[in-house]
């Protein structure tokens, strides 16, 4: 499916969800083809996360990506976690609730990630850190999606790497796991 029909639907999803009223939104698991060409988990989740709630799990903080063009985000970060001994590249995008990461930030996190992810600045709509969001896999030399699948779980939206959707998405669960191993911090 090309991004364009992806984000159509992704929109009459989203459009659908909030229609519905305000009923507690649960878990849900989207399935390939649905909204796009990987699974995404939606886990909603009054959790605020930051930065903290990342290293506390394991991750390694890389840098900060501005957020411009980025709606409702309050910040982006890039970090690094071990996983089976190779190491993982997540881009987090935070927010102020769990509502606006998927109103607002879910529509850009397909076209962040995927195999059919926009990864050439001329067509993408948030271009900050896009070159970390290619890699050079192929013996062509032609840059290729690095994030093969994101979750949305409480105020944030990760990127995970991952060669494919599967990939991807099991790296996702994983992240999921370790935050879900960790206790909230207590912040002021």
């Amino acid at each position: 499916m090309r991004p364009a029909g992806t984000l159509v639907v992704l929109l009459a999803i989203v459009v659908t969800l909030f229609a519905c009223g305000s009923e507690q939104v649960t878990e849900k698991l989207i399935e390939p083809g649905v909204a796009g060409p990987q699974t995404q988990l939606i886990k909603p989740s009054d959790r605020v996360f930051a930065i903290d709630d990342f290293e506390a799990a394991g991750l390694k903080y890389s840098k900060d990506y501005k957020t411009d063009g980025l709606p409702d985000a309050t910040s982006v970060s890039l970090f690094f976690w071990k996983v089976d001994g190779t190491p993982v590249q997540y881009e987090v995008r935070f927010y102020g609730s769990h509502d606006e990461a998927v109103s607002s930030g879910m529509s850009y996190a397909i076209e962040g990630a995927g195999p059919d992810a926009v990864i050439d600045p001329d067509f993408a709509r948030y271009t900050e850190g896009l070159r970390d969001r290619r890699t050079i896999v192929h013996t062509r030399g032609s840059p290729t999606p690095r994030y093969g699948d994101f979750v949305i779980y409480g105020n944030m939206i990760a990127l995970c790497e991952g060669r494919d959707a599967e990939q991807g998405s099991e790296r996702c669960a994983r992240l999921v796991e370790a935050l879900d191993s960790t206790p909230g911090l207590v912040r002021e």
